[in-house]
């Protein structure tokens, strides 16, 4: 799924955080960031300087319930 063009990139990755499985952001290069570590949220933080990543790339959840959990920064 799609992120939303303007959100809380901190209540995003709080709400990350409570997921069950992992989340990842993919990338249309074919990257995969796993969000729960803090590494690779640093390295997602740095990707909002360039908004055109984000609208390329999606969130993939391992857990279906874990979509439920995001659904506020997701476009459907």
């Amino acid at each position: 799924m799609k992120l939303k063009k303007e959100i809380s990139l901190t209540s995003f990755l709080q709400k990350v955080k409570d997921c069950r499985g992992e989340v990842t952001f993919q990338t249309e290069e074919g990257d995969n960031l796993n969000l729960k570590s803090v590494l690779t949220g640093y390295i997602f933080v740095a990707l909002m300087m360039s908004p055109e990543v984000l609208e390329e790339g999606w969130i993939t959840c391992e857990e279906k319930e874990d979509y439920d959990i995001l659904n506020e920064y997701l476009v459907p």
